[in-house]
C-alpha cells in the first residue's frame, strides 16, 4: 500500500525528476502498486521478473528511499594514477 504522500512522490519521479533509472523503478513500483504481478510489470518494462521483485522488495524494507542508488559496500578502490 502506497500513502498518498508516497504515490505523489513515485509520480514526481516517474515524470524525471531524478535520473532515468530512478525514474523506471519508481514507475515499477507505481505499476506493482495497481495490482499488477511481477511478471506482468517484467513484461511491461523489459526487464526480468526478478529486477521486479529486487526493486518491490528494496521499496517495502526502505519505501523511497530504497529506490534510490547507494554506494556499493567493500573496500574503496586505489586512486589511479597515469603518468608519462
Amino acid at each position: 500500500m502506497l500513502s498518498a504522500e508516497e504515490r505523489a512522490e513515485l509520480a514526481r519521479w516517474a515524470g524525471g525528476a531524478v535520473s532515468a533509472r530512478v525514474a523506471e523503478r519508481a514507475r515499477i513500483i507505481l505499476a506493482c502498486a495497481e495490482g499488477a504481478s511481477n511478471t506482468g510489470v517484467a513484461a511491461d518494462f523489459g526487464v526480468s521478473t526478478e529486477t521486479v521483485r529486487k526493486w518491490r522488495s528494496r521499496f517495502v524494507a526502505r519505501r523511497v528511499a530504497g529506490l534510490v542508488d547507494e554506494p556499493r559496500p567493500g573496500r574503496r578502490k586505489p586512486e589511479l594514477v597515469l603518468s608519462e
